[in-house]
């Protein structure tokens, strides 16, 4: 058993339990009682003073990359599956220590991420929860060739269900689509559509055959849209949207915007070791990006969490980025960025009844924060402990 004493909770992500203080009993990986602030006896090999911290259910990053650290994309492609398997493991580490404790790979090359995952199911090796995608499935495609062998690539609707069968066999947990051009992409245009919608439409349904979930990279307004038609559970980043995009999204329970602000902002904030197309790109869509989450906001839709980390270096488990750019540029709360990135992601991504928020019954996979980051967001900076299903990873006992 292992006790959290005196911590400071969020309402908005506690359940069953109406103090701003309390003890949170721990036993078997999951959480088992949520009970008055001092009032657990322990011992002192299973107690963990938190007065001063903020406790809160672990991280949700729902959208990243394992397999790229930011680094020449020619060089990554070269590199020896054996050596990015350890390098993937790293970064997945890194996650779980600030506080990342499920993350969603959406594209890697030789499909490492679904073993890594079936490693940490299995106990083999620490890491945070991984759901993955395995390769990204799209339509022959100007750049392609660009991330070497990371995409599937599919042309009509029957190579589209064969490639979600593919990726299905081989463990996906989710299957991932490229719908528009892409930022990074040199021969890619983020806003024009490269998938036709009776392709999209015969691959959500193979996917939904077996029970997967799709998700979409989508910057353009007509492919946003073919995309919550066609049932697309998340549209990654969901860049260029009309007030019909908007409308679309609030009257859908099925389809959710899955933003990331911070690629694009690193991009033009540190441009010196970025390719020339990066910036251009960036430029051209910065501000519609802002605009549209604004809109997002002001409608009141529910959106994901996520920071594309891998395209640029030094951006897995920094995502102390993404949350100042909503903050600061699109002007989310700091208690609204972490609820997007905790329920939020929890519920869009379906695993709500495990993790989201804290709850008697739900896994144990917390973190908590010197200070109050749900007032002010720059706390976040500030771990003070990491538990996942119950172990400290980060941090230590009384």
């Amino acid at each position: 058993m292992l006790v959290l004493r005196n911590a400071r909770l969020i309402p908005e992500l506690t359940e069953d339990y109406g103090e701003r203080y309390g003890d949170v009993v721990i036993d078997g990986g999951l959480i088992q009682e949520i009970r008055p602030a001092k009032s657990v006896s322990a011992s002192e090999d299973s107690l963990v003073d938190m007065t001063g911290k903020t406790l809160m259910p672990g991280l949700i990053e729902a959208h990243l990359h394992l397999d790229l650290c930011g680094k020449n994309t020619f060089e990554e492609n070269v590199e020896a599956d054996s050596y990015r398997i350890m390098r993937c493991l790293r970064l997945a580490q890194e996650n779980l220590k600030q506080g990342y404790t499920t993350i969603r790979d959406v594209g890697d090359r030789s499909n490492i991420t679904i073993g890594m995952a079936k490693a940490i199911n299995e106990g083999m090796i620490m890491g945070p929860d991984i759901l993955t995608s395995g390769m990204i499935i799209s339509p022959t495609e100007m750049g392609n060739d660009y991330f070497g062998d990371m995409y599937a690539e599919a042309n009509s609707p029957c190579e589209f269900t064969k490639a979600v069968r593919r990726q299905y066999q081989l463990g996906a947990d989710w299957i991932k689509i490229m719908g528009t051009g892409a930022v990074m992409n040199p021969g890619g245009e983020p806003g024009m559509p490269i998938i036709y919608e009776e392709e999209l439409q015969a691959a959500v349904r193979a996917a939904d055959y077996v029970g997967l979930p799709v998700a979409v990279h989508c910057h353009g307004t007509e492919a946003i849209k073919m995309c919550i038609r066609s049932g697309v559970r998340t549209v990654e980043h969901s860049s260029i949207m009309d007030e019909e995009c908007i409308r679309m999204y609030k009257s859908s329970e099925t389809s959710f915007p899955m933003p990331t602000l911070s690629p694009m902002v690193n991009f033009l904030e540190f441009p010196e070791d970025k390719p020339v197309h990066y910036i251009e790109k960036a430029k051209k869509m910065i501000d519609i990006l802002i605009e549209g989450q604004r809109a997002c906001k002001e409608s009141g839709i529910k959106i994901g969490w996520a920071t594309d980390a891998g395209v640029y270096e030094g951006s897995h488990g920094n995502g102390i980025y993404e949350f100042r750019a909503r903050v600061n540029l699109v002007g989310f709360t700091p208690l609204e960025t972490l609820i997007q990135a905790t329920k939020n992601n929890a519920e869009i991504l379906m695993i709500d009844d495990k993790v989201g928020t804290i709850k008697c019954g739900k896994r144990a996979n917390l973190v908590a924060f010197d200070g109050n980051p749900d007032e002010t967001i720059e706390a976040l900076s500030n771990v003070a402990l990491v538990l996942k299903a119950g172990k400290i990873v980060r941090g230590h006992l009384l």
